[in-house]
């Protein structure tokens, strides 16, 4: 018979197993194929850009980009020159070898990004091990496993989670202060608490507000160390600092330009998305909505009755975790920017919760399995998340892309195709290069699409220095036979006209008016020919992988 911790790691080792074969499927979305050449995620590019501004051999590691900490960039340029070293790089003068090149490095950075969300599913189970039965355990730990949004964020090259999987490694460090019936006197405190540190510091250096997860480990140490609960949070906190800056070490040598980004993200979160938050709830409110799309209702839900439960029974850890999620909570509920990858920290958080909760119902009678049952049916995704749902979205990352289905449609018609706004990540790929988006020129832009466009397509522009979206002139000058737009240009102003709301910024009322102007316009002398992706979530770090595209096409004269 296996001892308790050799099942307890083959349990770890499973379910990291199932985490990462999950993630697995779709990890290719939207990268470079036979229609367009760049990621169909925007910030992809960004992010592989600034990486690239480091050079490990030569002891760079400032890229002068500090909208976010820089050990995932370093770490990404790390793998790309491994990427590189092993299937060889650009040739010289040929653009499709750059882009498959640039291609592949995003593989390998979405690779690092599904191992540290099956990394952050093992660090939950054994956070939860420590406290609950193995029952509650694996079920707290399945939340993150099959969270659909999670999931779905795992297979991008972008921060957010690995910045989660970092916070979750802090947490577990910092339960480990806490004493348990089977661990009464912890050993080893000052070990444990400068290994929260370390890693609250690595998740800051990932994204800055991983070093909030410092909470839970101050609230750790006060219980599970009275005396010397100050010393550990001291120690751990210095550890922190020390390894941000080693990871970021921008703080020191590019202190103007680190001060720059960093206030320009902070001033960003408390201004607004353009368009994409106009009109929406609080923060809070909002959020509350992006956990039941990016969990599922009945989990989020039991996640935090089962935070209740460990806090009515005074369970220090459960005050610890809580700490963190109530001063994080405040904080991305006060701000403008309300995406729904902001509440993955608070995933660890509502696992732990969950895990409590189906710990609290294996040990009770009756009610007890009614509880286990609703718990069982919320990873399962009886409710629009859980495991359904997460496949869900995992067949529409491997299914066609609605932008490519849309391009592929439009090549078999004739005539040419409009486009109301500058294409970008949002567009059909009627040229390979659509998809760059702003970092090309405007010259460059319509250049390429007027020579090696496939359909023929136009995008009206009424001079060179204002190529203004969804200006009128396309419908009444150019007057293509269709026109391609995307929910992401439509969707936000239809639903502030349709809210009557009257946005405040006169820019963002420009932008609203001549919009909702244009869609009604269009409905003179254009009619609906083909959808394509209606079926999709529109949340907007959601929508990347699913937006609508509606193809118009020129009424009949005759």
């Amino acid at each position: 018979m296996k001892s308790p911790k050799k099942l307890n790691l083959w349990i770890a080792i499973g379910l990291f197993i199932l985490a990462l074969g999950l993630r697995g499927f779709g990890i290719g979305w939207g990268l470079q194929n036979d229609l367009h050449n760049q990621s169909y995620h925007p910030d992809e590019l960004p992010i592989f850009a600034a990486s690239q501004q480091i050079v490990p051999t030569q002891g760079k590691f400032t890229p002068g980009f500090y909208n976010y900490g820089t050990l995932y960039l370093t770490v990404l340029r790390v793998a790309s020159d491994a990427v590189t070293a092993y299937t060889g790089g650009p040739a010289e003068n040929d653009a499709n070898s750059t882009w498959a090149w640039v291609s592949r490095i995003h593989q390998v950075g979405r690779w690092l990004s599904a191992l540290c969300g099956a990394g952050t599913v093992v660090f939950v189970f054994l956070t939860l091990r420590r406290f609950v039965g193995q029952f509650g355990a694996v079920f707290g730990a399945l939340v993150p496993l099959v969270a659909p949004a999670f999931v779905v964020h795992s297979r991008f090259q972008t921060v957010d989670v690995p910045a989660t999987f970092l916070l979750a490694a802090s947490t577990f460090f910092a339960v480990l202060l806490l004493p348990t019936e089977d661990d009464p006197e912890p050993k080893n405190l000052m070990r444990w608490a400068m290994l929260s540190g370390l890693f609250a510091g690595l998740s800051a250096g990932t994204k800055y507000t991983g070093i909030l997860v410092l909470a839970t480990l101050v609230i750790a140490a006060f219980f599970g160390a009275r005396k010397d609960w100050l010393k550990l949070s001291a120690a751990a906190i210095g550890v922190a600092l020390l390894s941000f800056v080693i990871c970021t070490p921008g703080v020191l040598l590019d202190t103007t330009e680190f001060l720059t980004d960093f206030k320009y993200e902070m001033a960003h979160t408390s201004t607004g998305h353009g368009l994409v938050f106009v009109g929406t709830s609080s923060g809070f409110l909002y959020h509350i909505s992006n956990l039941l799309v990016g969990i599922g209702p009945l989990l989020t839900l039991l996640g935090i009755l089962g935070l209740g439960i460990g806090a009515r029974q005074k369970q220090p850890w459960i005050f610890a975790i809580i700490a963190f999620a109530l001063i994080y909570f405040v904080l991305i509920g006060r701000a403008e920017v309300k995406f729904l990858r902001y509440t993955f920290p608070l995933i660890v958080g509502l696992a732990a919760g969950f895990g409590v909760f189906m710990d609290y119902c294996e040990k009770q009678p009756n009610l007890g399995r009614i509880g286990a049952a609703l718990g069982i049916a919320g990873i399962g995704g009886i409710d629009p998340g859980g495991m359904r749902q997460a496949i869900n979205l995992t067949l529409w990352m491997t299914g066609d892309d609605p932008r490519d289905s849309a391009v592929q449609y439009l090549r078999t018609q004739q005539g040419n195709v409009g486009i109301a706004s500058l294409p970008w990540f949002y567009t059909a790929p009627t040229y390979r290069n659509a998809t760059l988006g702003p970092q090309a020129s405007l010259s460059s832009r319509l250049g390429e699409m007027q020579e090696t466009a496939n359909p023929p397509t136009v995008f009206f522009a009424q001079s060179p220095d204002d190529p203004y979206a969804f200006n009128l002139g396309l419908l009444e000058q150019t007057k293509p036979d269709r026109i391609a737009i995307s929910s992401f240009e439509y969707g936000d102003p239809l639903r502030i006209k349709a809210a009557g709301i009257e946005p405040k910024d006169p820019v963002e009322k420009l932008l609203v008016d001549r919009a909702v102007t244009f869609m009604e316009a269009i409905k003179k002398d254009y009619e609906i020919d083909k959808a394509f992706g209606i079926d999709g979530i529109r949340i907007h770090d959601l929508e990347y992988i699913r937006p609508e595209l509606m193809v118009w096409k020129r009424k009949s004269t005759n």
